[in-house]
């Protein structure tokens, strides 16, 4: 076990949480352009070990994975075979969250039967309906989520972090992604949601989080016991909104981290969409990700919750 170092930062101590569970991070044995890989674990790995906590992972397919789960039920069970081979290899390290596709729906179901009854999988999710062509609210979807229910496991859907475009089917891009969960939730209320990646991007006055917030409290006129809110960019305005207007409780760290570039891979913390570490709008890893969500109004507990303790207790991690 890692132990937290304190840096000097003139009179402000630096204090990093002993332990980081990121929720949202995608891998791939295939590059983006459909070359193979070797193995991957140890330069996963290696990201965590360069940071100074106990980081944890829990990962699920990236592309070009889930644009063949798109197309074919049997990539469904191996993309989740595959998550499982790198968990088994990395206990306590890595945990599992299973990619599943309503348009083949018994392919789906018997994939949820091996990562959750037989491998301890965490959660279910990410759901990419706009990948895969579908709504949340429809039958397909809405059976899958209730055999979640039945295993005990939440299930995170995407919900656009910028909301500035169309996403296959929604026309109206986030707004109608968030939308479309609020209905299945309504069809679905036993259920726990993690909205992924739901809280980033630079855009202020108002952060796009706020759009969402006002749209889920005209739905219910608050914030739900059942939602998770997944923070992706923690140098984004929305992060103060959301520690104003989400249970704190309910944040967790998301960052949509990938394997896209490498191996060796880019550092973590890196902002999803950026290469370059350099350009990175803080220096990539906890220490400064710590120091945003400070900045943003978090006290000491809120950070520790939001980096750790609230995932663990959602997914039944222990430290």
């Amino acid at each position: 076990m890692r132990t937290p170092q304190t840096n000097a930062d003139g009179a402000t101590a630096r204090v990093v949480p002993p332990h980081w569970l990121d929720t949202h991070v995608h891998v791939s044995h295939v590059t983006p352009t459909g070359q193979p890989r070797p193995d991957i674990l140890a330069d996963l790995l290696a990201v965590q070990e360069r940071e100074p906590t106990d980081l944890r992972f829990v990962i699920s397919c990236d592309v070009p994975l889930v644009n063949w789960m798109a197309g074919a039920g049997e990539k469904v069970i191996e993309g989740n075979a595959f998550v499982h081979d790198l968990v088994s290899r990395a206990p306590g390290r890595l945990y599992g969250s299973c990619t599943v596709n309503p348009r083949f729906l018994d392919a789906s179901l018997r994939s949820m039967d091996q990562c959750f009854g037989q491998w301890g999988f965490v959660m279910l999710g990410e759901f990419l309906p706009y990948i895969m062509d579908h709504r949340m609210a429809e039958p397909g979807a809405a059976r899958l989520v209730r055999q979640a229910v039945a295993y005990s496991v939440p299930v995170q859907v995407h919900i656009s972090t910028s909301n500035a475009k169309p996403q296959g089917p929604f026309v109206n891009g986030g707004t109608e992604q968030l939308e479309d969960l609020m209905d299945l939730v309504e069809r679905v209320p036993e259920a726990r949601y993690v909205l992924a990646h739901f809280i980033g991007n630079p855009k202020a006055d108002p952060p796009v989080v706020d759009g969402y917030l006002d749209q889920i409290e005209r739905r219910f006129g608050r914030w739900p016991d059942n939602f998770w809110a997944e923070i992706r960019d923690v140098n984004s305005p929305g992060v103060r909104s959301a520690l104003q207007r989400i249970p704190r409780q309910r944040l967790q760290i998301g960052t949509d981290w990938v394997t896209r570039v490498g191996p060796p891979f880019l550092p973590y913390g890196m902002i999803f969409g950026s290469t370059d570490p350099a350009a990175n709008p803080y220096p990539p890893g906890v220490v400064a990700m710590a120091d945003c969500l400070r900045q943003a109004g978090a006290g000491p507990e809120d950070v520790e919750r939001i980096a750790f303790a609230t995932a663990a207790g959602l997914l039944g991690v222990h430290p």
